[in-house]
């Protein structure tokens, strides 16, 4: 095999897997089989030049198949007004992320997206569960093969006090943020990928806070280019999930060209194909209002703290 073509085993196998799960998900009607987290792990896996996150195989797929689970669980058991849902599978969510001592956000929104879809089928942790596992193994083929570097996986310090009162703060303004969303009849300005970007931009210097126009434009150009070929191929009668792969093409060459990979980036030109139809207009509106809300908050609190 041809050394370039090789090389680009990774970002063929990650085009391919989201598109194969975008059809199975149209084909049999289930939209429950669409995670667009998984978007965002392939990009942070097999796509940036080396694991985004600080953690490992096993535990990426357990926290996402618990998040999955807890998600579910708190649709089907805790009946309540949808932004205290939200809000606790928010907390839920950050809870698990800080006693797990990873970095692993996207787990936030496996928690979150059942809960703002009111998903209550089995499906979803199922479908969360396999495509999970199989980018672990993707990436553990290619790390043996040589096309990605080895990841070392070293445990966040133990959370004391101080660690918790600034995941605490977190989660209130994240809630306040659900809250005004819900309430506007918005909800998609606080959808779990911005949970998960506002989760990882909270973190002192991180890539948002150095260059939070650079970063926001990437967040609304992936949302809006999932919109866009969402509403052209509908239009055109041409089946959904080719213009969910075409999309994250076009998604990871972005992330590539300009060296921001920026993973919920991803699950968001991903999650523009599982939302309600009437709703595609204005989602990256939405999504370009949630991400300056996010960015201003997380700008803040950095010149606080500094």
């Amino acid at each position: 095999m041809p050394k370039k073509l090789k090389q680009s085993l990774p970002f063929v196998s990650a085009v391919i897997l989201i598109t194969a799960m975008a059809a199975a998900a149209e084909l049999t009607g289930e939209r429950e089989i669409l995670f667009p987290e998984i978007a965002a792990i392939a990009a942070g896996s097999l796509i940036s030049p080396g694991l985004k996150w600080n953690t490992s195989a096993p535990r990426l797929f357990i926290l996402i198949a618990l998040g999955s689970v807890m998600g579910l669980l708190i649709v089907l058991y805790l009946p309540m007004a949808l932004y205290l849902q939200m809000s606790l599978a928010f907390l839920s969510g950050s809870l698990m992320l800080l006693l797990s001592r990873t970095t692993f956000a996207p787990l936030i929104s496996s928690v979150v997206l059942p809960v703002m879809l009111q998903t209550r089928s089995v499906i979803y942790p199922i479908s969360a569960v396999i495509l999970t596992a199989a980018i672990v193994l993707l990436r553990s083929a290619f790390e043996h093969m040589g096309l990605i570097a080895p990841s070392h996986f070293e445990p966040e310090p133990k959370p004391d006090k101080r660690a918790f009162f600034d995941m605490l703060i977190r989660w209130l303004c994240g809630s306040l943020v659900i809250i005004i969303a819900v309430f506007s009849g918005f909800k998609l300005a606080a959808a779990p990928p911005l949970l998960v970007a506002f989760t990882e931009f909270w973190k002192k210097g991180s890539a948002a806070q150095k260059k939070p126009f650079a970063v926001g434009g990437v967040i609304f150009l992936c949302a809006l280019i999932g919109a866009l070929l969402r509403a052209a191929f509908a239009f055109l009668g041409i089946y959904l999930f080719i213009a969910a792969g075409v999309s994250v093409v076009l998604v990871f060459a972005i992330m590539k060209r300009t060296g921001l990979f920026i993973p919920p980036a991803a699950a968001l030109s991903i999650l523009a194909f599982l939302i309600p139809s009437e709703s595609v207009s204005v989602y990256p509106l939405l999504i370009l209002t949630g991400t300056t809300v996010i960015l201003l908050i997380t700008k803040l609190r950095a010149k606080i703290i500094s």
